[in-house]
């Protein structure tokens, strides 16, 4: 299987809908909270629209292994992004904020569902060998995604008003669905698990593992959704325009996203500790030091070292969790990692606000990037232990 296996048999099935599905997503993050406020709620009351959308595919992750192990990985993939348009049209309607907040964690929920589809079909389908390259393009086409979709967002926002943005978010949704469909039955074979959905058993037999590679996974996931929050509340205490910021964040954003093959060839060459320890140092580092950043200039070295940190390190969740789950209980063993994986991005956001309301922001900072510290030693001591690197092919 190996030798025959092509990467870019996985570009419809895969790439091109992941890119699709996550630029439908990143249309409307920023979309909501202007929707909340719209409807005459304050800062908090918006900003908890956003939180929602985390929260679902928080909360989803266990019931979308069920829903994997019975309907298979293709049926659920075009089942979440259906069900998605289904919402983005909802949203469209202008229902009200608590509908919107309904919206936004189903929203969340059906974006589960496609994430765990998609990481259990690249684990069965991708040889080994080929496994960093295949998850790293995989991370390449979120980054894409996440640049295409506000910016279409943006287009039907300034030529048609707020509610276009969600029109532009359940198009993607079935264009993905259809990407999906396209790829005949055939070509993607689901292979059932004899766990029946039980995730808890799986996490307990499995412990080891999620109480030491998952956590770390978790703390990466923090580490990456911190840089994309404290730093912007960093640039408001600097005094920093907002037209400035933005141009800081898609500039080394787009780095990130031109760099994100590397992390692949990085994984094939050198294995998994040089794309994961060396990315949460360099986080927890510029975390640590954060105090020094005074000025426009210092900033934007500390948002071009974070954007390359993040960039060495896509995909390696994906790896690790595909590399980590069992014969006969993968979705249910990636339903528990990407649980804690979905954790991580959950609490940064209430990590930094709370510690910045109780400390200065530079101090929350610092703390943080503590976290990431034990995160690297996590992954330092426990990846030959239990995820060893398999020699990848070119």
């Amino acid at each position: 299987m190996s030798s025959n296996f092509q990467k870019r048999s996985l570009a419809l099935p895969i790439y091109l809908p992941s890119l699709l599905f996550e630029a439908a997503l990143s249309s409307l993050l920023p979309i909501l909270p202007v929707s909340a406020t719209e409807f005459g709620f304050d800062l908090a009351a918006a900003g908890a629209v956003t939180a929602a959308a985390m929260l679902g595919t928080f909360l989803f992750e266990l019931p979308a292994s069920t829903i994997v192990n019975r309907l298979g990985e293709r049926t659920s993939m075009i089942v979440a992004a259906s069900v998605a348009a289904v919402f983005g049209f909802l949203g469209f309607l202008n229902l009200g904020y608590w509908q919107l907040l309904l919206i936004a964690m189903g929203f969340g929920a059906m974006f589960s569902l496609y994430g765990l589809s998609r990481h259990s079909m690249l684990a069965s389908q991708v040889p080994v060998a080929h496994r960093a390259k295949a998850m790293s393009l995989l991370g390449g086409s979120f980054r894409g995604g996440a640049a295409l979709g506000p910016l279409l967002g943006a287009l039907a926002v300034s030529q048609f008003g707020t509610q276009a943005a969600y029109l532009v978010a359940s198009l993607l949704c079935i264009l993905a669905m259809l990407a999906v469909s396209l790829v005949p039955a055939g070509r993607i074979q689901s292979s059932p698990s004899g766990q029946h959905g039980s995730v808890w058993t799986v996490a307990k037999r499995e412990r080891s593992k999620l109480l030491t590679l998952g956590l770390a996974s978790a703390i990466i996931s923090a580490g990456r959704t911190i840089r994309l929050i404290g730093l912007p509340l960093l640039a408001i205490q600097l005094g920093i325009d907002a037209a400035t910021t933005s141009l800081i964040f898609g500039v080394t954003g787009f780095v990130d996203f031109a760099l994100f093959y590397i992390s692949g060839l990085i994984m094939s060459r050198w294995g998994k500790f040089w794309a994961s320890v060396p990315t949460l140092l360099a986080l927890g580092t510029s975390y640590l030091f954060a105090f020094m950043v005074t000025d426009l200039a210092t900033f934007w070295i500390l948002a071009a070292l974070t954007a390359l940190a993040n960039a060495a390190s896509a995909g390696i969740n994906m790896v690790l969790g595909a590399d980590l789950a069992p014969d006969g209980a993968r979705s249910e063993f990636l339903a528990a990692f990407r649980m804690m994986t979905s954790g991580g991005v959950v609490l940064a956001p209430l990590m930094i606000t709370s510690l910045t309301a109780l400390i200065a922001l530079p101090a929350a900072l610092a703390i943080t990037g503590v976290l990431n510290f034990y995160g690297a030693y996590l992954f330092w001591k426990y990846l030959p232990i239990h995820a060893p690197d398999t020699k990848s092919v070119d």
